[in-house]
């Protein structure tokens, strides 16, 4: 070999390992800035969840938040690498400088506590002010470092949007670590300082980049070469529309899951990362599916995910979980696939990027914003499973020909989703931002039911009100001989006249276990709630048994601050959300407040029934943990009460500061509460609810809880 040709080697690899060098920096950049930027949402979203009353709307909103902080960046950075030139890499540094101010990660003074009025925009602007310039330096990063990696002599800099998918790798990492390894392990205290951290080396890091870029020898010019046509405002408007129907069919799935099971991280990130995933295997240099593939698959998924609407009780739980989340990847891939297809060159690179994050914000604006208001049931979620099916290109050129067949096709998909959520026997319906409540007749004629979602929050017999009948009988959780019923009455033959206090309206049932010389105040979050109970045309409880009880409107834990300590007797915590207990309501500091608010002697009946998580051995540990004795009556009834007079099996588990206050429960048969370890007390910097998740579908072992009474 002559020296000629060993120098002309050496130098090939150099300039292989240079090359390798500058890929690696870049994707690790994008990795880390992506790994923040889905990592500090579920993060501050459930900072946030406490003052909103646990509501599931708090991340839909949060997301559209999100959404539109990816929009301002992404436009941030288009006006950047157009028109700032190599003087733009000073100006995203100070960005990112200025950004430190806002750590650690907080929420921002002056929101305390939420209006009675308006609640999206409080969020939005709690948002802004808490977390809005960090997420605008770290959002801007995905378009502005794969614009300086085109400025390079990379092979591939002409064609730089597989770093997108760097970029969506650490997307995917942080949305998949965090319920299953950042939340169970670290506070949010811990996770915001780790965050800090995290973003001082993202400043330094994305600042290298950009050196290197500019410093690259290779680049022509201060801004990316024109090299292709203007685009045209129809092409952007295409790239927005492939965005909008998978990004607000997202939103959609991530209410229904939340609402139905509950509003935690867990059921936040996996929608997320399933979304991600679709990015992942489409914007690569060779797609891993073909999007081709996951087109011909929607007649068949999207039925199956109409199912879970029409057949909540067959289809719910983790199956439920897993139909949702597949049809939402096959959406994904296949109009993800179509909107790769039309990506442009790489001067087109933001204006692509600004086109498709302004889709996306418009389709979880659409869901989480205006569905609300323009429907009273979710009805977006069947629509939008209709309207995935023009992810096909076949179907969308049959819609625009104005052929027949398409729009059969839609319209039939459309149409089963009135079906579900248009019922015949639906007597009322009211959605907002704790979600939809209606009132419904039972299949048989003879009760009418409270519906909070999916799930039954009270029952009335119709012939209860007839006017002969001074008192009707609470049903459900709440009849005789069941916990709650059981407990308020064994407080009153030790006390006689009770105070008593009772956290979830439902339709009022439990006011009928009054009687005239106590004192009761219900505490409720939700007033399409309150404006139901209190109507006679749909229940009597109110009216009949505790006309004059206040009623509390507001979050549980701010409004029941507001209590003496000391003022009940008997405080009665049956919050629900759908199927979902609100977190926040169960762990160590809120057990605190509740043992504040009951005298001495009194006690705490809280109602864990759940048809996904279990909770018992979570209040058992949280409640030992805050020196709080308990007691536990796992109540199950015969399917045939069920059927014949809505009685239904409930767990409830009654607290109280001193043994002696649960003599009279244990002596009834409850069962004393123990904590056998191996479950962590909850607490609002820390819960685990894929734990709980897994305990009961008898994945993991269910520490025992209770013993019997001696």
């Amino acid at each position: 070999m002559t020296d000629a040709s060993a120098r002309s080697e050496r130098a090939t690899q150099a300039s292989s390992r240079g090359t390798f060098g500058l890929v690696a920096a870049f994707g690790v950049t994008l990795f880390l800035s992506a790994f923040l930027l889905f990592s500090v949402q579920p993060l501050f979203a459930k900072l946030v969840l406490p003052r909103l009353g646990g509501a599931p709307a708090v991340w839909s909103v949060a997301m559209v938040f999100f959404q539109g902080a990816l929009l301002v960046g992404y436009a941030y950075a288009h006006v950047l690498i157009r028109f700032a030139g190599r003087f733009g890499l000073f100006v995203h540094a100070a960005l990112m400088a200025l950004a430190i101010f806002w750590l650690p990660v907080a929420i921002a003074s002056g929101f305390e506590a939420p209006p009675a009025a308006n609640l999206p925009l409080w969020v939005l602007a709690l948002f802004a002010a808490s977390l809005g310039v960090p997420l605008l330096a770290v959002s801007a990063n995905a378009p502005l470092l794969q614009a300086w990696f085109a400025r390079t002599g990379h092979a591939h800099a002409r064609d730089p949007y597989f770093l997108y998918g760097a970029s969506n790798i650490g997307s995917l990492a942080a949305l998949l670590l965090y319920p299953f390894l950042i939340e169970p392990l670290l506070t949010l205290r811990t996770q915001s300082e780790a965050w800090s951290v995290g973003y001082l080396a993202l400043f330094v890091a994305v600042f290298l980049c950009g050196a290197v870029a500019w410093k690259d020898r290779s680049a022509a010019a201060d801004t990316l070469p024109a090299a292709g046509p203007k685009v045209a405002w129809r092409t952007r408007i295409e790239w927005a529309a492939f965005a909008f129907v998978p990004s607000a069919l997202l939103v959609a799935v991530t209410a229904h899951l939340s609402t139905n099971i509950a509003a935690a991280p867990f059921l936040w990130v996996m929608p997320l990362a399933v979304f991600l995933l679709s990015f992942v295997v489409t914007f690569t240099l060779r797609p891993l599916l073909p999007a081709r593939a996951m087109q011909l698959m929607l007649p068949i998924v999207l039925p199956a995910a109409m199912a879970t609407v029409s057949f909540p009780g067959t289809l719910g739980g983790l199956l439920g979980i897993a139909v949702n989340l597949f049809a939402l990847f096959v959406v994904a891939v296949a109009w993800n696939g179509e909107l790769y297809a039309r990506r442009p060159e790489a001067s087109r690179l933001t204006d692509f990027y600004l086109a498709m994050s302004a889709g996306g914000v418009l389709g979880g604006a659409f869901t989480s914003l205006l569905a609300p208001v323009m429907f009273s049931s979710v009805l977006e979620f069947p629509l939008l499973l209709g309207a995935s099916i023009l992810a096909i290109p076949e179907m969308r050129a049959m819609l625009f020909r104005r052929r027949a067949t398409p729009m059969t096709a839609l319209g039939g998909a459309c149409l089963v989703g009135l079906v579900v959520t248009l019922s015949p026997d639906i007597e009322h319906r009211e959605r907002n931002f704790f979600g939809v409540v209606s009132t419904q007749i039972s299949r048989d004629g003879r009760f009418r039911l409270l519906m909070h979602g999916t799930t039954i929050h009270g029952a009335e017999r119709l012939a209860d009100l007839e006017p002969s009948r001074a008192r009707p009988e609470p049903l459900t959780y709440y009849a005789t001989g069941g916990p709650l019923a059981a407990g308020i009455e064994i407080a009153r033959r030790e006390k006689g006249a009770l105070s008593v206090g009772v956290v979830g309206l439902g339709a009022g049932s439990l006011a009928c276990e009054a009687e005239a010389w106590d004192d009761w105040r219900f505490f409720e979050i939700n007033p399409a709630v309150i404006r139901v109970a209190r109507d006679q045309r749909y229940f009597n409880f109110l009216a009949h048994c505790a006309p004059n009880a206040p009623i509390l409107i507001g979050d549980a834990r701010l409004t029941l601050k507001g209590e003496k300590d000391g003022a009940f007797d008997v405080l009665v915590i049956d919050a629900f959300s759908s199927d979902a207990i609100p977190v926040h309501l169960i762990t160590g500091e809120a057990l605190r407040l509740y043992a504040k608010k009951i005298r001495p002697d009194g006690v705490v009946l809280l109602h864990v029934s759940n048809r996904f998580l279990e909770l018992a051995s979570v209040v058992a540990a949280t409640a030992k943990a805050e020196g709080l004795f308990g007691a536990r009556m796992d109540h199950v009834r015969p399917q045939r009460e069920y059927a014949e007079s809505y009685k239904m099996s409930s767990d409830v588990i009654a607290l109280a500061r001193e043994p002696e206050a649960l003599a009279k429960l244990r002596a009834a048969g409850w069962q004393t509460l123990a904590s056998d370890g191996g479950v962590e007390p909850w607490t609002d910097d820390y819960s685990n609810i894929v734990g709980a998740m897994l305990r009961l579908q008898g994945l993991t072992p269910t520490p025992a809880v209770s013993r019997p009474s001696r």
